[in-house]
């Protein structure tokens, strides 16, 4: 039983996501948050284990059953049979991958992943506007592919059952677990997204604390002469100010003098980031690659039977290929907007570094910063 801080909504967020990754065996593990002792209590207990070894059995008998029930009578040309079993084939492998190493391999570093990031937001202390304004984004694109999954995956459940209506019952069985690997591979791509969609707002802090440093040196007044050296006893004055705070927080600074102890917060906020950035790449790195291909073989093969069998199954194909590439694209577009949120902060840094403004104990920090961002790439 593990301890888990439970400061904000964090877990919360995730709990629509995590009772259905639960029912098919993506969530080995179960928490409770308790308001008011902050924290939360998960526990990988003897019913999360079971529910993957159910979730494990359907899908490694599912799939030679599923290959042996296959008839080349059921298909317009052996091309099409040969494409529709790498397409089953790849399926039930991704589903399989994907139970065994998320929920059996890196169970525990999922725990860490949400420990780390709650610690995170509790160093940022976002405003109860910026926590809910977050949390709402994450809910509603939540709930919005939920809906989406559950439509087309019962609108095409139930086509299918009506298509085999005349067909023994075992083999409308067996079409109908077909599906099972389809639903698993894209909560694992829901998963891995609403997750690199946290990550993306947490590394807007650095960024916008970096673009409010720019700005305050920007609009700070240049003195000349007499008053130049009468300024710069002001900024002696504040440089003796002692920062007793270990959090950057997201409020403005209203003195708007960049400290070194704001660089050097900031700077542990990024590497903490980092850290979990690489927590997620090693737990979904090998799941989402497979899941991946699953799809892209599916999308091929959707797209090849409705060119060959347009009048029969085109409404269905087209359908999953439509809804298939739609994921992949929009995991993709996650990927690349969060990666260009993180190494933003890189190009700010040097920005800093350009105004020079600065005492040189914060130069120093900025270009020690600078050294960290290149080594520390997402």
């Amino acid at each position: 039983m593990k301890k888990l801080k439970f400061r904000n909504g964090i877990y919360t967020v995730l709990r629509p996501l995590y009772y259905l990754c639960k029912i098919f065996g993506l969530a080995s593990y179960s928490y409770v948050a308790d308001r008011r002792n902050k924290r939360a209590t998960a526990d990988c207990g003897y019913w999360n284990c079971m529910i993957n070894v159910i979730r494990l059995i359907v899908c490694t008998v599912g799939l030679p059953v599923r290959i042996l029930t296959l008839s080349s009578d059921d298909f317009d040309s052996q091309t099409l049979l040969i494409a529709f079993m790498v397409s089953v084939i790849s399926s039930y492998t991704s589903s399989i991958v994907a139970v065994v190493w998320v929920s059996v391999i890196k169970r525990r570093k999922i725990l860490d992943t949400l420990e780390n990031s709650s610690e995170v937001e509790n160093k940022i202390r976002y405003t109860l506007q910026e926590e809910t304004s977050m949390n709402i984004r994450v809910i509603f694109n939540i709930i919005s592919e939920i809906i989406l999954l559950t439509f087309i995956q019962c609108t095409v459940i139930v086509y299918n059952i009506y298509q085999n209506a005349s067909e023994p019952y075992y083999i409308t069985i067996t079409a109908t677990i077909d599906y099972v690997p389809d639903i698993c591979n894209a909560l694992v791509l829901f998963k891995f997204g609403n997750i690199v969609i946290m990550m993306k707002q947490r590394y807007s802090h650095p960024k916008k604390r970096l673009n409010y440093w720019i700005n305050c040196a920007v609009i700070r007044p240049i003195c000349l002469n007499k008053q130049k050296e009468r300024c710069n006893q002001t900024d002696r004055a504040f440089d003796q100010v002692h920062i007793t705070s270990l959090y950057v927080s997201s409020v403005r600074n209203l003195v708007g003098t960049l400290k070194q102890t704001d660089i050097h917060c900031l700077r542990q906020i990024y590497s903490e980031l980092y850290d979990i950035t690489c927590l997620i790449n090693d737990i979904y790195g090998i799941p989402v690659l497979v899941t991946v291909c699953s799809v892209l073989t599916r999308v091929v093969f959707c797209l090849c039977e409705a060119l060959i069998c347009f009048k029969k199954w085109a409404g269905e194909d087209l359908t999953h290929s439509i809804a298939f590439m739609v994921l992949f694209f929009k995991v993709t577009f996650f990927c690349h907007t969060t990666t260009n949120e993180a190494m933003s902060s890189r190009i700010l840094v040097e920005k800093l570094l350009l105004e020079g403004k600065f005492r040189n104990e914060c130069v120093k920090e900025l270009k020690m910063f600078s050294l960290q961002l290149q080594a520390m790439k997402i």
